[in-house]
């Protein structure tokens, strides 16, 4: 997903509702196309239509200069027609707009659609063709009012158009980036070739970073023969990341020979480092080599990987490459769950399907990829299922932190059982299949991967078990360093050094009997059978079974040792108890509450885990 577009030439006035949103997306604002498609995002709404076979409809990419379609922003107020309060619909097929004709026959189109929230609580666009009826997927997710957010999306046309669904009140922008058009059954150019990513650019360790308004040349002609590009290839499908950026401003591609557009690329903020996919238009310099530029407004340093091509004119003619665009299919929503599973954890890979009726000539997917509810800053890969070696080494998705909601276009191989997403820091994924490219699956030579238990993680937790919670009166949390403070507050306490819930060893929660509530009075009744449940501040719960109960002194070495005594995670719960001490009246009833002298232990081992996260 990109930020807004900007521009430094704005023109018109504005009213003061679009005064921020024009300054960051312009009048001729653009966020390049990327990998050849992108999809609708499904974050939002009951859910797409079951995934079904789709007749075929084989076409080609036509790639245009980058032409505004429409704007909603008063200020420029055009290119659109209001179908009622929530649907805006925008012409495509057979525009001239700056004197560039789009194709008649156009089939589907590739934008960049920019929504702008004017509404105070979390809104939504969803694009979609127009002459059907909206699935419940969406394009975009804006979090808060004012909010600038764009996205790339492949829509098939209807009647030549689309309609763009908001929920709540917006302003909306679309920039065209090309057009998919009906093909023969083979052609030479115009159809997609996936290469082995590679790196052709990454300015760290070429010179200095670039600096404002600096323009940085990709030159090409080295993947020329090398298996990463055709000599007379019309686009290149990359991922362009801007790295230790100096200040707020946006990075813009452009072919060689071109003149520098009034669009953007990518769009940063100071300090952030951010990737986008895009389709970049080739060019060729004044000796005839292939490439782009990369035009950096404020200084950033700058990564380019490319994945594919578009291919030209004298292409071998083939079948392979040609796009088939579909209606918007969900393949997968974690957050609905899979098969008895939920979100994925740390260093999990979950795998999912293309339509049955598409198998056998959907070697190559176009997807859109959403990460919601994630667990931590990292990255989702997409792959051919059970094709991959170890860990992914690329990036699909890259999210900032916890509780991120990020989309990103998806052009991935597809294999002879389907595909896959790893997810190395944790969360929820949607996939949604808009279309793909005619090629024959690769076989999945590898075993399916093995998901390892979710990371240890430090307290708080919550615990329970059906004898001790008559006398929590919900003080039932275990936390803190010192333990005093801790037990006197009538809440549990972790031993400290001791293991943590998910870690594999062993666990020591320490609380009173009489005192503050006396959360552990009852410790003495738990026995064979028994299950004490540790629930943690991620949303999963752990169940320990009873295992043993035994009598130390108060000498903590001792303590230490008695925990220690069963291999694996296990959790031990410890309070003061009677023990040998003749002065207490229920003497000489050991397990009874309670001298300082003597500490009861009782020690469960992991039975099982459940991740507790809700379904939507």
């Amino acid at each position: 997903m990109t930020q807004p577009a900007a521009s430094s030439e704005i023109d018109g006035s504005r009213d003061e509702e679009s005064e921020a949103a024009a300054t960051t997306i312009g009048r001729r604002g653009f966020i390049a196309a990327g990998a050849a498609a992108a999809a609708t995002t499904a974050i939002v709404g009951s859910g797409s239509r079951p995934a079904q076979a789709q007749a075929a409809s084989y076409n080609k990419y036509v790639p245009l200069n980058p032409l505004r379609m429409c704007d909603t922003r008063p200020s420029f107020n055009f290119g659109y027609t209001s179908r009622s309060g929530k649907i805006t619909r925008v012409q495509i097929a057979g525009r001239t707009v700056d004197g560039v004709q789009v194709p008649a026959n156009a089939t589907a189109a590739v934008f960049t659609v920019v929504g702008i929230n004017r509404s105070p609580q979390r809104n939504y666009l969803a694009a979609y063709p127009t002459g059907t009826a909206w699935s419940g997927t969406s394009s975009l997710n804006m979090p808060f009012l004012n909010a600038i957010v764009a996205n790339l999306v492949t829509v098939k046309l209807g009647n030549g158009s689309v309609d763009i669904l908001s929920d709540s009140p917006s302003d909306i922008v679309v920039d065209l980036a090309g057009v998919y058009i009906a093909s023969e059954a083979t052609e030479k150019e115009g159809r997609f070739q996936q290469v082995s990513p590679r790196r052709v650019l990454d300015t760290r360790t070429t010179g200095g970073k670039p600096g404002q308004d600096a323009v940085v040349r990709v030159d090409l002609s080295g993947q020329v023969g090398s298996g990463g590009l055709e000599a007379d290839a019309a686009a290149v499908s990359i991922n362009l990341t801007a790295a230790q950026v100096t200040g707020n401003g946006y990075l813009t591609v452009y072919p060689f020979g071109e003149p520098v557009p009034k669009t953007s690329t990518l769009n940063v903020r100071r300090n952030e480092n951010r990737a986008i996919g895009a389709l970049v238009k080739i060019g060729r310099d004044e000796r005839g080599r292939p490439g782009f530029n990369v035009l950096v407004k404020n200084g950033a340093h700058v990564l380019v990987d490319i994945d594919g091509f578009i291919t030209g004119p004298s292409a071998n003619r083939s079948s392979g490459g040609l796009f088939v665009p579909l209606d918007p299919v969900r393949l997968m929503d974690t957050r609905r769950g899979q098969r008895g599973k939920k979100r994925l954890w740390p260093g999990w890979t979950r795998a999912f399907d293309v339509p049955a009726g598409i198998r056998g000539e959907a070697g190559t997917a176009v997807l859109n990829m959403t990460a919601a509810r994630t667990m931590g800053g990292g990255f989702f890969s997409v792959n051919a299922a059970q094709t991959r070696s170890g860990s992914p080494t690329t990036s699909s998705i890259n999210v900032a932190g916890a509780n991120d909601t990020v989309a990103n276009h998806v052009v991935s191989q597809v294999s002879d059982v389907g595909l896959e997403v790893y997810s190395s820091n944790g969360g929820d994924v949607l996939a949604d299949l808009v279309g793909y490219f005619k090629s024959s699956p690769v076989r999945a030579s590898r075993p399916i991967p093995i998901d390892p238990p979710p990371p240890a993680i430090a307290p708080p937790y919550w615990t329970r078990s059906p004898s001790i919670s008559r006398m929590n009166g919900g003080r039932n949390a275990v936390t803190g360093r010192f333990s005093t403070p801790v037990v006197d507050g009538g809440n549990l306490w972790h031993w400290t050094g001791t293991g943590y819930v998910g870690q594999g060893t062993y666990i020591a929660v320490f609380g009173h009997r009489t005192d503050a509530g006396g959360p552990f009075y009852y410790l003495d009744q738990l026995g064979p059978g028994d299950q004490t449940f540790m629930s943690t501040s991620d949303q999963r719960t752990y169940a320990y079974t009873y295992n043993r109960r035994e009598l130390t002194s108060k000498d903590d070495r001792q303590i230490l040792a008695a925990t220690q005594r069963i291999g694996g995670e296990t959790l031990s719960l410890i309070a003061c108890t009677v023990g040998f001490d003749r002065s207490k009246s229920r003497y000489p009833d050991q397990w009874a509450p309670t001298s300082l002298e003597y500490r009861i232990i009782v020690t469960f081992t992991l039975d099982y885990w459940t991740d507790d996260i809700p379904l939507v």
